[in-house]
């Protein structure tokens, strides 16, 4: 099963990752606070404190972690409710970009206790 990682101190983030393991209806993913990775299951020499703060973390079964807009992405390729959009989000270079950009955009103005 892949995991996410989440930033469980940012009420955006933790709005965002009920509504999506509620979505979650075939359990693809685990669902992991930051904090709880740090102090049980810190295991990838990749995932620091820093990276944990600033973006989402998805960790596949194979070990290899994806991060910002493309973890994003992955997590709404494997939930059939955005399969009608999900063509959006696979444009070459234009989805990577605007994906990009809208994911900082948001990140960055989001307020984190």
């Amino acid at each position: 099963m892949n995991k996410v990682i989440f930033d469980n101190q940012c009420s955006l983030c933790l709005d965002i990752k009920n509504k999506l393991e509620q979505l979650d209806k075939k359990n693809k993913f685990t669902w992991i606070s930051s904090n709880q990775y740090i102090e049980t299951e810190n295991t990838h020499p990749k995932i620091n404190q820093k990276t944990l703060n600033s973006t989402i973390v998805v960790i596949h079964n194979n070990n290899t972690i994806i991060t910002k807009f493309l973890a994003c992405r992955y997590i709404l390729s494997k939930i059939p409710l955005f399969y009608p959009i999900l063509i959006f989000f696979y444009i070459p270079f234009i989805s990577l970009y605007i994906g990009n950009k809208v994911y900082k955009s948001i990140s960055s103005s989001r307020n984190c206790s």
